[in-house]
């Protein structure tokens, strides 16, 4: 019997009660400003808090970005670094090398050119072996916009099917891809990606809610196989600590303070017509 991961995290443990098969490769997909990355690092957290390694693939942003990011919610990322539970794989910093431009940051384990795919999860790969993670753990890409500006769709759905076979069904460790879709491209990506994937997180901001001023998160599990799901939105937000569920009395509390504001608004200038 496969293991199932609990994940930890209120809004994600609601859309998946039983918690996650351990051999699973989950994308996580949605528009900007909806805390992919923030969900990354948060689940990763609480695996790490529990001794499991977790090897990041930071495509996007800089190994000390990603490091400022555990820090400012408060986790003790050193303590994760010390323990070598957080093993980065650096393909951003080689951008900077024709600039002589350095960057050393803790935590990174392999530093890499964005040049081959093939090449790419050889290193993975690698780096899964030598720190002898198997049936625990977690592969983090972020994300997958980088590889789609340098490679054909092609190449990247079949890195995203190696990803699969080998490191989260060949060695079992669950893998997380975000994916930004910004573009319609990248939406048609998503849903080619749904089909190649074991499950499929989306995130958004609640467009009637943000018509409101009000810019609530919400996130939905459209798949998951092997395990139960609740399909269905479910709002979030980031605070000072993480991720946390939504209070639904305050957020109905919430909309129902900004639509007497709205109706005040109208009444008052239609208050100034002269008949």
């Amino acid at each position: 019997m496969i293991e199932r991961v609990r994940i930890g995290i209120d809004p994600l443990d609601f859309a998946l009660p039983d918690g996650i098969p351990r051999s699973s490769t989950i994308v996580i997909a949605g528009d900007a400003g909806t805390g992919k990355s923030v969900l990354l690092t948060h689940i990763s957290k609480n695996l790490m808090d529990r001794g499991e390694k977790v090897v990041y693939l930071t495509l996007d942003d800089s190994p000390q970005a990603i490091l400022e990011m555990y820090s400012s919610f408060g986790w003790d990322v050193e303590k994760y670094l010390n323990n070598k539970l957080l093993l980065i794989i650096d393909a951003f910093t080689f951008r900077l090398r024709g600039f002589k431009i350095t960057l050393k940051s803790k935590g990174v384990v392999k530093e890499v050119k964005l040049d081959d795919l093939s090449k790419l999860l050889y290193v993975i790969n690698e780096v899964i072996d030598h720190n002898n993670i198997r049936n625990s753990g977690l592969l983090i890409i972020d994300s997958l916009n980088e590889l789609m500006f340098r490679f054909d769709l092609t190449q990247v759905l079949d890195f995203v099917r190696s990803v699969r076979a080998v490191v989260s069904k060949g060695k079992g460790v669950v893998s997380l891809i975000t994916l930004h879709t910004s573009t319609n491209s990248l939406r048609e990506l998503a849903a080619h990606l749904e089909y190649l994937v074991d499950g499929l997180i989306v995130t958004r901001i609640e467009p009637e809610l943000q018509e409101l001023g009000i810019p609530v998160k919400q996130l939905m599990v459209r798949k998951m196989r092997g395990v139960p799901t609740n399909p269905l939105w479910i709002p979030y937000v980031i605070v000072s600590d993480g991720v946390r569920g939504v209070d639904p009395n305050k957020l109905a509390s919430l909309v129902r303070s900004k639509l007497q504001q709205a109706i005040i608004r109208v009444g008052g200038k239609g208050s100034g017509v002269q008949g």
